[in-house]
């Protein structure tokens, strides 16, 4: 028969330290020198040590998992959330549980009693576009991550700054014709955004021709191949989805980018940069946002907070070809 696993006081006595060194330097936590703290963690390796976390459970009345909850893993983005979660989870010695909404606000609603159901100490939701989360009928700390105008929000980017960036950058490329794919219409990230291109817009005295619809990348495909471009000389996606999705259907009907048409979206996903040209975009800081979520979940901080947000300038934008003209003397 295996041998009984090593326990955290198995490791303590092994090292000549305290269980409570153990534990700090297992979980990242207390004053220990990194010497130290290298030495418990290797010797945890090499023992395949793994928390008991159903003792603690016992122990402690709390289960150390926090559920979170997307809207859609069907979205490229919140997959790529769920990992960053998962990164802060795992240096508080937390396990997570995840939940789907399916895009609905009943898939939400039962995802949330699902979790509270499985014993979890908290949870970090990302609202179903259109929902509202009421915090104080769920029974466990929340946090919420969406944007900074949801009543009751835990962490947001700062969605309206990004907007404003990508709209100066077009500008100062010389960008006045711009067709602006907002997205939906019920969504207040979506809205966000665009309202941040168009406040900056608006003081240029440029109008865009403004196009809601779903978020994604067939979408965005469908748009590219059959919108009119005439006077078009560039193109705002508030989302990455989106953006690359009208690259690749202006492709098939053999425009241009960034020499017929410039290109940008938002959320500098994994897509934004295999695409061709890659993608100018605005990227999020997902690791902050998921530690201040799950910081707030677990007790350790208090209050909101809006990170910023960073301009990714890549080859999908240029200045509109008269500019061009104009800087080569005019056109032949």
């Amino acid at each position: 028969m295996p041998g009984k696993p090593p326990s955290m006081l198995d490791l303590a006595r092994r090292l000549g330290v305290s269980r409570a060194t153990v534990s700090n330097a297992l979980r990242g936590k207390g004053r220990l020198s990194p010497e130290l703290a290298g030495r418990i963690r290797a010797l945890a390796a090499e023992l395949r040590y793994v928390p008991a976390h159903a003792g603690r459970a016992l122990r402690t009345g709390r289960s150390a998992t926090i559920g979170l909850i997307v809207p859609d893993f069907g979205q490229p983005l919140f997959p790529i959330f769920a990992q960053a979660i998962e990164r802060a989870a795992k240096s508080r010695g937390v396990a997570v549980l995840v939940g789907d909404s399916l895009g609905t606000a009943d898939g939400q609603a039962a995802e949330i009693a699902n979790l509270v159901g499985r014993g979890i100490d908290a949870l970090v939701i990302i609202p179903t576009r259109g929902t509202m989360v009421d915090a104080a009928a769920i029974p466990v700390p929340v946090a919420v991550i969406d944007s900074a105008a949801t009543r009751g929000n835990t962490a947001a980017s700062n969605h309206r700054d990004g907007g404003r960036q990508v709209a100066r950058h077009l500008i100062e490329l010389g960008h006045r014709d711009i067709l602006l794919l907002a997205g939906p219409k019920d969504s207040k990230v979506s809205r966000e955004r665009t309202d941040g291109m168009r406040e900056v817009f608006a003081r240029a005295g440029i109008t865009p021709r403004i196009r809601h619809s779903v978020t994604s990348f067939e979408m965005g495909a469908e748009i590219g191949a059959e919108v009119d471009l005439a006077g078009v000389t560039a193109c705002a996606a508030a989302y990455d989805a989106l953006a690359v999705g009208f690259v690749t259907g202006l492709a098939a009907r053999g425009v241009r980018v960034p020499q017929d048409v410039s290109v940008t979206g938002f959320d500098d996903l994994m897509w934004a940069r295999i695409v061709s040209p890659p993608l100018t975009t605005v990227r999020q800081d997902l690791a902050a946002i998921a530690d201040h979520a799950l910081a707030v979940a677990t007790g350790e901080r208090q209050g909101a907070r809006v990170f910023p947000v960073e301009l990714v300038l890549r080859a999908s934008t240029a200045a509109p070809r008269h500019v061009n003209d104009n800087r080569r003397g005019g056109a032949s």
